[in-house]
């Protein structure tokens, strides 16, 4: 809502824009999602809370399947309930307002055209049918990154949001660190064609008259190497799902170890 009203305040006469709806739906779902899982597990920063917590009558893979229903699945529906409540009204408040500045300013002959609320998830293109669109990879990014901070609940006794914040960007830096100077070093001169699963060679000259070589694209004599398409689609799919899972798994067998 306070989003919301900033944007109002700042642009009153245009109403509530689609961007501005998006901006706030995944801005709030990362913020508030990842906040919220780094708090599922901790009762075990508490000798006494985590005691109770692990005398508790229950298994732990039950203990963890009840943390990522009301994680994954009971917090993304009440997301959406309370987004699109307040989005609703405020796009139909910020219309009223952006109206009655239409009403006092606008020329002869133009026409006020309110704004609308935003699917964030699906937009309708084409010949009228909902295709996914990049929001949709958004919003898997966010399941990845939410199961992350659900390991890390389990992980860091203490300011486990904060430690798996800082963890995870120095395993991000040090992957971007192999990338640039490891992998980009070994590959030859080149770029990715369609994808990471295939890769266009670009062609090498000797090149006298500048004392080197030359290096440039050239169709009839680049080369290129792919992997078959069913790995493409295994990366693919591995790329997109098996990511959550995996930190999910990781959370549980820590959360058998864990130890007060």
């Amino acid at each position: 809502m306070l989003w919301f009203i900033i944007a109002l305040v700042s642009e009153p006469y245009s109403g509530i824009h689609k961007e501005t709806q998006m901006s706030a739906y995944y801005t709030g779902l990362f913020l508030v999602g990842c906040l919220y899982g780094s708090m599922l597990f901790s009762d075990l920063g508490s000798k006494t809370r985590g005691l109770n917590y692990l005398v508790v009558p229950a298994s732990h893979l039950e203990k963890l399947l009840c943390a990522l229903f009301y994680a994954v699945v009971v917090f993304f529906v009440f997301y959406n309930i309370i987004f699109y409540t307040l989005d609703f009204l405020m796009v139909k408040a910020g219309n009223t307002l952006a109206y009655s500045y239409w009403v006092k300013a606008h020329v002869a002959g133009s026409s006020f055209t309110p704004q609308e609320v935003l699917n964030v998830i699906y937009q309708k293109e084409g010949r009228g049918q909902y295709e996914p669109f990049t929001p949709f990879y958004i919003l898997l990014l966010y399941f990845v990154l939410q199961s992350l901070f659900i390991c890390g609940s389990v992980y860091f006794a203490k300011f486990s949001f904060i430690k798996t914040v800082i963890s995870s960007l120095l395993i991000g830096l040090v992957i971007v660190f192999l990338t640039v100077k490891v992998v980009a070093h070994i590959l030859p001169a080149g770029n990715y064609y369609h994808g990471i699963t295939s890769y266009q060679v670009y062609t090498v000259k000797d090149a006298p008259e500048v004392k080197g070589i030359m290096i440039y694209s050239d169709p009839e004599t680049d080369k290129l190497v792919s992997v078959p398409g069913w790995i493409g689609d295994v990366i693919l799919f591995v790329l997109k799902f098996a990511f959550a899972p995996l930190f999910w798994l990781a959370a549980y067998y820590r959360l058998k170890e864990k130890e007060i």
